[in-house]
C-alpha cells in the first residue's frame, strides 16, 4: 500500500507502508518520512517515545530536526515509523547519500546525527518489538540503493545491541558482510544517593583535592563571600549565556593551540545555540553557570531526558589567579549536585578515555559500530578502495595537518574538512 505525500520543496513523494506480523502475533505498520514537516504533527509523541525507552537526547524530535537543518544539504532523509496499530514502537531516523572520494563513489545508509558531532545513540525500539522492528527495516533498506549501511557510534549502556546486532546478521548475513567495530569508549557517571556518598567512592586524594578546592578558590578571588554558587540559565538569557560559554570555551583552547569545538566543526555555534533554544522550550536544556560572589568559574553545557544528563561541553574560567585550582573540578562536582537534586541515575560523558573523568568516578563502556557491506563483486571492491582512501586521508589530512602540523603554522584555523567528516565513520 502506498499513500502520496508533498515534501518542503513542493514535489510528491512516497510514503510506503506494509503490514507485517510482531513476535505478539500483532501487526506492524511502518511509515517512511523524507521531511521533518511531515512528522511535526508526532512530535510530542515522538519525544515521548524516546523518553519513555530508555532513548537519548540525541534522536529527539528536535535534536534530530535542527542537526538536519545544518548538515542534511543534497543528503536524503529516511524517517522509519514503526506501529503496532495506533501504538508506537519504533523511531529510526536515517539518511542515504553518495560520498566521493576522488575518483570512488560509494552509496552510504547512516543514521541521523552520525557524523558532524561526537554524539552516540540508543536507538528507541519497544524492547518487545526490537526484532520485528529491526528485520521491517532490514526489509526496508534492502529495497533502497545502497552499498554500504554505517549503524552508530551506539550507545555503551544501549541494552538491545545484541539483539540488534544479532538481527542484522540473521537477515543480511547471506548477501551482505556484517562488521562489529568497538574501537571507541565513552564515559559515564552513576550516581549514587548524596553528595557525600558519591565523595566517599572517591580515592582519597582525590576526595581532598575537590574540597581543598572548594575552600581556596574563595580566599583567591576578591569577593565577600568564599560559597561556590550554581544556577541554570533561564530561557531570557540563553543567547547571553551561551555566548560567554562558547568564549570561555574557545579560550581555553586556543591558548592550547587548538581551535576548540566551536573552531573544528563546521557550524557548531550557530548549531548549538538554536539547539539550546529550542531544546530549553522542551525544558531539556541544563546550562549550568558556576560562579563565586559574580566571578563566572566556568560553564557545563548538558541536556536532561528522562533521568539521564547529557553532558555535551565544558568551559571553565582562565583567570591566572586561579591558574592554581583546579576549576573543572569544581564546575563537574556542581553538575554532580544539581543532578542529584534532579534524581538522575547517569550522566553520559561522550565518547573518549579522560584520566580526570575516570578519577571523578567515571566508568568506561564500549561504544559500537556496525557495518553492512552488499556482498556483490564490484560493491566489494569499490567500499574496499573507498576505505583505504579513507584512512589514507584521515592519516595524511587529520592526523598529520591537521593535529600536528597546522597548529605550529601562523595560518587562521579551519574547520574540519567537511568530506573527512563524512567519510571518518566508514574507516
Amino acid at each position: 500500500m502506498k499513500s502520496e505525500t508533498v515534501n518542503t520543496h513542493g514535489a510528491v513523494g512516497q510514503r510506503k507502508t506494509c503490514d507485517c506480523c510482531s513476535e505478539t502475533g500483532e501487526g506492524i505498520h511502518v511509515e517512511i518520512f523524507d521531511t521533518f514537516d511531515e512528522l511535526t504533527p508526532m512530535q510530542q509523541q515522538w519525544d515521548d517515545f524516546v523518553e519513555d525507552n530508555g532513548g537519548d537526547i540525541f534522536l529527539t524530535y528536535d535534536w534530530c530536526r535542527v542537526w538536519w537543518k545544518y548538515y542534511g544539504g543534497n543528503r536524503e532523509l529516511k524517517v522509519f515509523v514503526f506501529r503496532n496499530s495506533k501504538k508506537l514502537v519504533g523511531i529510526i531516523p536515517m539518511f542515504f547519500e553518495r560520498i566521493w572520494l576522488g575518483p570512488i563513489a560509494v552509496r552510504v545508509g547512516k543514521i541521523v546525527g552520525s557524523d558532524f558531532s561526537l554524539f552516540q545513540f540508543s536507538i528507541p525500539i519497544n524492547s518487545s518489538y526490537m526484532r520485528v522492528v529491526v528485520e521491517k527495516l532490514c526489509e526496508r533498506i534492502g529495497e533502497l540503493s545502497w552499498d554500504i549501511i554505517y549503524i552508530g557510534p551506539i550507545a555503551g549502556l544501549y541494552k538491545d545491541s545484541t539483539v540488534l546486532k544479532d538481527t542484522l546478521v540473521e537477515f543480511f548475513g547471506a548477501t551482505s558482510t556484517i562488521l562489529v567495530k568497538k574501537e571507541n569508549i565513552q564515559t559515564y557517571f552513576q550516581l549514587t544517593d548524596g553528595w557525600d556518598t558519591y565523595l566517599s567512592n572517591l580515592s582519597k586524594r582525590d576526595r581532598g583535592d575537590i574540597r581543598r578546592n572548594y575552600r581556596y578558590v574563595g580566599k583567591i578571588v576578591d569577593c565577600e563571600s568564599e560559597s561556590v554558587h550554581s544556577d541554570f540559565v533561564d530561557t531570557n538569557h540563553i543567547r547571553e549565556a551561551f555566548k560567554e560559554f562558547a568564549e570561555m570555551h574557545q579560550l581555553h583552547w586556543h591558548r592550547a593551540g587548538k581551535a576548540g569545538h566551536f573552531g573544528d566543526w563546521p557550524d557548531a555555534h550557530m548549531f548549538h545555540l538554536e539547539l539550546a533554544e529550542v531544546q530549553q522550550k522542551r525544558g531539556r536544556l541544563r546550562l549550568l553557570k558556576v560562579h563565586i560572589d559574580g566571578h563566572c568559574l566556568g560553564y557545563e553545557y548538558c541536556y536532561k531526558v528522562a533521568d539521564n544528563y547529557f553532558e555535551i561541553l565544558n568551559a571553565r574560567s582562565d583567570s591566572t589567579a586561579l591558574k592554581h585550582i583546579s576549576l573543572g573540578k569544581i564546575v563537574f562536582s556542581e553538575l554532580v549536585k544539581k543532578a542529584m537534586g534532579e534524581h538522575v541515575q547517569y550522566i553520559d560523558s561522550m565518547r573518549g578515555k579522560y584520566e580526570h573523568k575516570l578519577r571523578l568516578g567515571g566508568g568506561l563502556f564500549p561504544v559500537a559500530n556496525l557495518y553492512i557491506t552488499r556482498r556483490k563483486p564490484f560493491i566489494v571492491i569499490r567500499v574496499a578502495a573507498f576505505r583505504f582512501l579513507a584512512r589514507f586521508i584521515n592519516l595524511c589530512y587529520y592526523r598529520i595537518w591537521f593535529t600536528r602540523i597546522a597548529p605550529r603554522l601562523p595560518l587562521k584555523r579551519r574547520s574540519l574538512w567537511r568530506r573527512w567528516i563524512k567519510s571518518k565513520p566508514l574507516v
